[in-house]
């Protein structure tokens, strides 16, 4: 049993020893390089560098400059491509989610919810505040001046998340590669939550003066949306890749299900404002469908609120549909009110009025 033990202990070791000897490490070349050759990682690349006999050559793997991102031949190429549609209607959606938050809670601390011209003005204000701070936002990237952009496209979900993805060749040294490789979708929206702050204090209190709103309650929403904003801007650092786009899902059934589904905002967008909108009536008292439709149609508050919902909910499909069936769009925005009419119609089956306890 001994004279076992030992020849199987020769035995391993004579393997192991036999693949150390045989295992290569990774090599690349550090350092500057005349001519472009490869780098370790997904997103470390060489850019051209000015060399001292008035030539350029390329420069030690690292990350690519802002606005450009590495290609398959390990070069770091400029963003010239535009944002697709879904890129656009990402963008809108951060925009929306800013501005419906400040809506929110204008709303919640306002002490009358009825309609009034003091309320107005402060929604209008934030309106305001947000089309100005997300045009400034376009018009000071590339190119400059106009409403356009200047992208770098979208492949995977690790593109939103570089810096989990510096390399470290060999167990020698990490080679920092971090670089916003979906320029500028990830930082663009840090600017406009940036300039919509700045807005907030230019455009508001001319706001509230306009509209004579002053005091304490003009002040609390002030207040709200800069503890708002940080929150949003901390969201979208973290979880800016996964509201986007959804890759990698594991499992057949769920392959399945959402095989079509790469984008997760218009499917969060419609869970949102089928939501909102269900809270909206049921905070009703009368919950009859005649109450209903009388304090929907009769006050303008509630008929803005159902209005939003509807413009949101139909955001939502839309971007949706464009994804998976775009030949389908005018018949699915039919049923935009259809949560409306739904929640109206089946009141009576659902009043917590109607149930007893035997």
């Amino acid at each position: 049993m001994a004279d076992s033990r030992f020849l199987f202990c020769v035995f391993v070791l004579t393997v192991i020893f036999l693949n150390v000897h045989t295992i290569h490490g990774y090599y690349y070349d550090k350092g500057p390089v005349q001519t472009l050759t490869k780098c370790p990682g997904y997103y470390c690349g060489r850019h051209q560098i000015p060399a001292e006999n008035g030539t350029s050559i390329w420069s030690s793997c690292g990350s690519c400059p802002r606005g450009s991102r590495v290609n398959s031949t390990w070069a770091c190429s400029d963003c010239n491509s535009s944002p697709t549609v879904y890129d656009w209607m990402y963008l809108c959606f951060m925009v929306v989610v800013g501005l419906l938050a400040q809506w929110y809670s204008i709303d919640m601390m306002t002490p009358n919810s009825q309609f009034s011209w003091k309320t107005f003005g402060t929604h209008l204000s934030a309106f305001i505040e947000t089309c100005l701070s997300a045009s400034i936002t376009l018009l000071i990237h590339e190119p400059f001046g106009s409403l356009q952009l200047k992208s770098c496209a979208v492949e995977q979900l690790s593109d939103w998340y570089t810096i989990l993805h510096n390399p470290n060749p060999n167990y020698e040294e990490v080679l920092h590669c971090a670089q916003e490789a979906v320029y500028p979708l990830y930082s663009i929206v840090f600017i406009h939550y940036g300039l919509s702050v700045f807005m907030l204090f230019i455009i508001r209190p001319w706001m509230n003066r306009a509209f004579h709103n002053r005091g304490h309650s003009a002040s609390r929403p002030t207040y709200a949306a800069l503890y708002l904003f940080p929150i949003l801007a901390l969201i979208h650092g973290v979880m800016a890749g996964l509201i986007c786009k959804l890759s990698n899902l594991s499992g057949m059934l769920i392959a399945k299900v959402f095989i079509h589904l790469d984008y997760a905002f218009p499917s969060i967008i419609i869970l949102l404002s089928l939501m909102s909108h269900a809270f909206h009536f049921a905070s009703r008292s009368d919950q009859s469908w005649r109450a209903l439709l009388y304090e929907t149609v009769s006050c303008i508050h509630n008929l803005v609120v159902v209005i939003g919902h509807w413009m949101l909910h139909g955001f939502g499909l839309v971007a949706l549909t464009l994804w998976l069936q775009p030949q389908l769009l005018a018949g699915i925005l039919t049923l935009v009110p259809l949560p409306t009419f739904l929640y109206i119609i089946l009141s009576r089956f659902t009043d917590p009025g109607k149930f007893h306890s035997d």
